[in-house]
């Protein structure tokens, strides 16, 4: 039987009557278009490798107004999943705490001497134009209540020569806390800067969903009050880090691998330390005599300047902070207070199941971003929602008698809702696993412990009891609402009631959370 002729390699074969010359051209020309070949079938392989990791990878985007927690949960999630880094790096934010420990120091001296000075509490923020107040949606003329005893300078008290004499003694042996928080400052970055007033919010700027009308002060008194907590939330200023500068600082702590100018200015840095350490230890004692003295604590009360509530409150462990050998616990880490502005992206890897068996345990990557919350920065999310496989939304319902730093017309409770209401109705978020932490649950305890009625600021909660219980329900309740009522499909949210800064409990939220994200984004790919 006589073969079919190949017509292939016909179609290969060279010519009967090539030349020499022509047919080192045609072997050069071959050679040529098999290289291109090869490099189009690598570029095939690699571009399929990528497609395959990106599917393995779990994309978790963490969102929330300014303050909500956001960085305190990428904090936990580090603790949790990327314990050696977290170890490494943990000894370069002992800087961090000392600033915030300063920080707060210095705040109650401004406040005395504020005092000494006279000066009433303050009810409008220096921004805002007496003749033409910021007025809250649904509510009155807040003018009509400037005449309240807690605005009115002649009923504040006058302080006895006694009082005066000590308190400036107490700015006079702290003075040196001042040069500690330049040398904390240019040690973090040159480009730090306090946040005390809104940043260049255009006048015009408003975000959709968030006219809650249910969550609205109800009367100008309940509005003032509020806009005296904005106050006294920018009394605890805190710290921003722009750039990347903060990032390289953990990153020369961890691995000493940062070279040339970088690295001699981190060593430079580092020559400084000792002497900030020298100068906190110092002053221990002074320091705390000035958080413990009656009067100072009399005269934050009446300024309503409620330091527990800030974040890095770190006064109750002057003890421990103020000594040479002092190293940050896990805990004093989480509850640090560092303002990053930008994106801030981390990879962990994350086990899939809870067994016991280590062996049978695989581990997934994940890439955790954690981006702006204040108003100027949220329109930088929507790049980010893309190929997102899950969303942390933090919620800080502690916030139910505060007004956004960037607006004083907006309740931050109202503003959380209206942002849960947008990103649950986003289209381009359809298919995502939507978490929900109801954060600050502690702070929340206290405020309804000292006496603040939470049916003042939200109507609908009617006269339910002001007890942390039935009021996290509510609004448990409503967010839940909110996700059946806008989703673009049915889905299940997940719902939590968290306190971030609380390590423990929220390594318990965390270990749920992700069994959660498994098993909604990941059963389709067959990874569980």
């Amino acid at each position: 039987m006589i073969a079919e002729p190949d017509p292939f390699a016909e179609f290969l074969r060279p010519p009967l009557n090539e030349t020499p010359s022509e047919r080192a051209t045609r072997r050069i020309r071959e050679a040529e278009e098999k290289r291109i070949s090869d490099a189009i079938d690598e570029q095939i392989r690699q571009e399929r490798q990528i497609l395959q990791k990106q599917k393995e990878l779990v994309k978790v985007l963490l969102l929330g107004q300014s303050e909500s927690g956001k960085s305190t949960t990428l904090k936990n999630f580090r603790l949790e999943y990327a314990r050696e880094e977290w170890e490494a790096e943990k000894a370069s934010w002992r800087a961090v705490i000392q600033l915030n420990l300063v920080r707060s120091i210095t705040s109650i001296l401004d406040a005395l001497q504020a005092e000494i000075d006279g000066e009433p509490p303050s009810t409008i923020l220096d921004n805002d134009e007496p003749d033409t107040p910021a007025q809250p949606r649904g509510s009155v003329d807040i003018l009509s209540e400037f005449n309240d005893a807690d605005s009115n300078p002649s009923t504040q008290p006058t302080l006895s020569s006694e009082e005066i004499q000590r308190f400036q003694l107490f700015r006079l042996k702290l003075a040196p806390l001042r040069r500690v928080e330049m040398d904390l400052k240019l040690r973090l970055g040159a480009a730090t800067e306090e946040v005390t007033s809104m940043d260049e919010i255009p006048e015009t700027q408003s975000d959709p969903g968030t006219d809650i009308h249910s969550l609205e002060s109800p009367d100008s008194r309940h509005m003032l009050r509020m806009r005296k907590n904005r106050r006294r939330r920018i009394q605890g200023e805190e710290m921003v880090v722009r750039g990347l500068r903060w990032r390289e600082f953990l990153t020369y702590g961890r691995t000493r691998s940062i070279s040339g100018k970088t690295r001699a200015s981190f060593e430079f840095q580092e020559s400084t330390e000792g002497g900030a350490a020298e100068i906190l230890s110092g002053c221990k004692e002074d320091m705390k005599r000035l958080w413990q003295d009656g009067d100072v604590r009399g005269i934050l009360k009446r300024r309503k300047m409620e330091m527990e509530n800030n974040a890095g409150f770190f006064l109750n462990d002057i003890d421990r902070i103020a000594t040479l050998s002092y190293l940050p616990s896990d805990d004093d880490v989480v509850r640090s207070r560092l303002r990053t502005v930008g994106v801030q992206e981390y990879r962990i890897f994350v086990d899939t199941t809870n067994t016991l068996n280590l062996k049978a345990r695989p581990r997934r990557e994940w890439v955790l971003y954690d981006v702006g919350g204040s108003r100027t920065m949220r329109r930088a999310w929507i790049p980010y929602f893309q190929d997102v496989n899950a969303i942390i939304f933090l919620a800080p319902i502690s916030g139910f008698d505060e007004v956004l730093l960037e607006d004083p017309s907006v309740n931050r409770l109202n503003d959380s809702v209206g942002l849960w209401k947008a990103i649950i109705s986003s289209r381009l978020l359809q298919h995502t696993t939507m978490v929900c932490f109801l954060n600050k649950c502690d702070i929340l305890k206290r405020k309804l412990r000292s006496g603040i009625q939470f049916r003042n600021f939200v109507r609908d909660y009617g006269s339910q009891p002001n007890d942390i219980t039935p009021i996290a329900k509510f609004i448990k309740d409503r967010f839940r609402n909110i996700a059946i009522k806008y989703s673009n499909q049915q889905r299940t949210t997940y719902i939590y009631t968290t306190s971030v800064t609380d390590t423990k409990a929220t390594a318990t939220t965390l270990r749920s959370v992700r069994d959660s994200i498994f098993r909604e984004n990941l059963a389709s790919a067959q990874f569980v």
